[in-house]
Order: C-alpha cells, then sequence, then structure tokens
C-alpha cells in the first residue's frame, strides 16, 4: 500500500472526528482498555504478534495512547507491516500528551523503519490510458509517476486497456529494495473467421459434384436419344432396300452385307434409346436430390457412393459405373 494514500486517510479521518468521538473515554472505556494492554503483553511475551496486534488496536479504540501506538506500530513490524507500523508511530507522535521518552522512542523507530520500507517504480507506455494495480488497490494517475511504497514480501502489479491484452506480473520484495516494473501492453488479436464445419464443406462438395453428374448423365441420355433416333431411321431405310430386293424374306448372298448392316443399325438404335432412358432418368433423379438441404439424408457412412464414366465405340454409346 502506499505511505501517501494512507497518510491521506489518517488526515482525514483526524479533520473528520466528530465531537462525541473527540470526547474524553469513560471510565468503563479506560478499564477496559488497560485490560486490552495487558492482554497485548501477554502475548508479547508468548510471540503471538497477531493477537498482541489486535489487543492493542482494541486498546487504542477505547482510549487514545502514545504508548500503546508504540507497542502496536512494534506489533505491526513484528508482522512485517512496515507500513502501518510507520503510520502509527507517526500517530502518537502527533498526540499532544507524548511524553519526551516516548517522543523519542517514536522518532528513532520511524525513523528506522523509513529506510526498510521498500518502493515501486511504474514505468508506463507513453499516453497510457487505462488502470493500474498495485496488490488490487488501485493507482491514480497523478501518482504513477512517483515512488510507491509497499510492505516487503510477495507483490503484484497489474494494469489493463481497452483492446489491450491485461498485463500482470507478480515478484518479491525484501526490505529496503526500490524495484522498477516497466508494463508492457500488447494489443488483442482479432478473433479469426469462424470455420466451416468439415461435415458442412465435405456436403457442400458432395452437393456440387452430384451437380455435375445430373447434367453429365442428361447430357449422355439426350446423346443416347438422338443416337437412337438416328440409327432407327437408318436401320428402317436399310430395312426398305432389303425389302424391295428380297422375297418372302428370302435374300440373295450379295444382300449380306445390307443386312448386317442393317442389324448393326438396329441393334445400335436399341442401345440409345435404352442409353437415353436411363440417361435423362439418372440425371433428373441426381439433380432433384442435390440440393434436399431439408430432405433427411443417409449418414455419411451408409451414403452411396456413385461414380459413372462415358463409353463411346464404334458401334455402341453408353454409361458405366459402380455404386
Amino acid at each position: 500500500m502506499m505511505i501517501r494514500s494512507r497518510y491521506a486517510l489518517v488526515f482525514a479521518l483526524a479533520c473528520c472526528l466528530t465531537p462525541a468521538a473527540q470526547a474524553a473515554p469513560s471510565k468503563a472505556d479506560v478499564v477496559a482498555a488497560r485490560k486490552a494492554v495487558g492482554e497485548g503483553k501477554r502475548q508479547e511475551g508468548k510471540k503471538d504478534w497477531e493477537a498482541a496486534r489486535a489487543a492493542y488496536q482494541k486498546a487504542v479504540e477505547l482510549n487514545e495512547s502514545a504508548a500503546v501506538r508504540i507497542r502496536l506500530a512494534r506489533a505491526e513490524d513484528k508482522l512485517g507491516h512496515l507500513i502501518e507500523a510507520a503510520e502509527n508511530l507517526r500517530l502518537a507522535l502527533d498526540n499532544k500528551k507524548i511524553n519526551w521518552g516516548q517522543k523519542r522512542t517514536a522518532k528513532k523507530r520511524l525513523k528506522d523503519l523509513e529506510k526498510r520500507i521498500p518502493t515501486l517504480s511504474l514505468e508506463l507506455p507513453a499516453g497510457f490510458e487505462g488502470e493500474v494495480f498495485v496488490d488490487e488497490e488501485a493507482i491514480e494517475a497523478g501518482a504513477r509517476s512517483e515512488p510507491i511504497a509497499v510492505n516487503p514480501g510477495a507483490r503484484k502489479v497489474r494494469a489493463t486497456r481497452e483492446g489491450f491484452e491485461p498485463f500482470s506480473e507478480t515478484f518479491e520484495l525484501a526490505e529496503g529494495e526500490t524495484k522498477s516494473v516497466t508494463i508492457l501492453l500488447v494489443e488483442k488479436k482479432a478473433p479469426p473467421p469462424a470455420r466451416v464445419p468439415k461435415e458442412a464443406e465435405e456436403e457442400k462438395s458432395s452437393g456440387g459434384t452430384q451437380k455435375t453428374l445430373g447434367y453429365v448423365s442428361l447430357a449422355i441420355g439426350g446423346a443416347g436419344l438422338v443416337v437412337g433416333t438416328a440409327m432407327g431411321l437408318a436401320a428402317r431405310s436399310t430395312k426398305s432396300e432389303l425389302d424391295k430386293s428380297c422375297t418372302s424374306n428370302v435374300c440373295s448372298e450379295s444382300d449380306r452385307e445390307l443386312f448386317d448392316k442393317g442389324q448393326t443399325q438396329a441393334n445400335i438404335a436399341t442401345t440409345g434409346f435404352v442409353i437415353g432412358g436411363v440417361g435423362l432418368g439418372l440425371g433428373a433423379f441426381l439433380l432433384l436430390t442435390a440440393d434436399g438441404g431439408d430432405a433427411e439424408k443417409p449418414a455419411p457412412a451408409d451414403s452411396a457412393k456413385l461414380r459413372l464414366r462415358p463409353v463411346l465405340a464404334p458401334n455402341h454409346v453408353g454409361l458405366t459405373g459402380t455404386f
């Protein structure tokens, strides 16, 4: 804690005491205070400084006394509370009823304590606009450039500023040590863009592939119908020629080539119509189901994998695939 802030607190309390608080203690308070002092001395003998501190604190609350303030300062000193000990010695010196011997003792101890109190120096970034805390006590902007008095032991400095990562440093301070703490602030990084789940990416990719296969199937189906129709008409023309040269479906050996030609044309026409029907039906199915996001979709492990490959040959056209 800062000596400066504690001075201000003590001064404010002294200035704001009500008449009732400034009134002389009652006989009962005096008796209770003496009893508390006796308890404090007994706890000092046991080296129980926490209990001694509590007893002396109670005594000065009941009946302000320079002598008890000096004892309270000693208990605080033994507990490592150097700032609190110094404050009690100053209060003892401010007491109008302090005698010469008590004043001498208080001044000597205060001089020694002030040398033992550690201090912190804060080095802040230029134009710093944020909050600084020492042991969770806020340090006002006007006091940040001055040494800050603290008790020895584990201390913690924190700093926060909007848009920056919080700063925190913990360290040990020995009696009389002076430490400089450089406060470094790092700007917060913008959050990374939301990533599309892998399943959604695969689903989108699968839908695009399915559409492509649907259009390919429609194109092959259309081509099959065109080929089937063309070969059908060609086969019909060839049959007409055969009908003219053959009698009662009996043809001569010279008509064998024409007959084979017609047979091939008829087979290709049949294949073309079959492929056309299958291609158009499969293409329509693939396109209609490619965007079926609202319909229930099978689990990836149960989904069928479709692979199609067009086949073109001298005597036929078609599709081969696996499901």
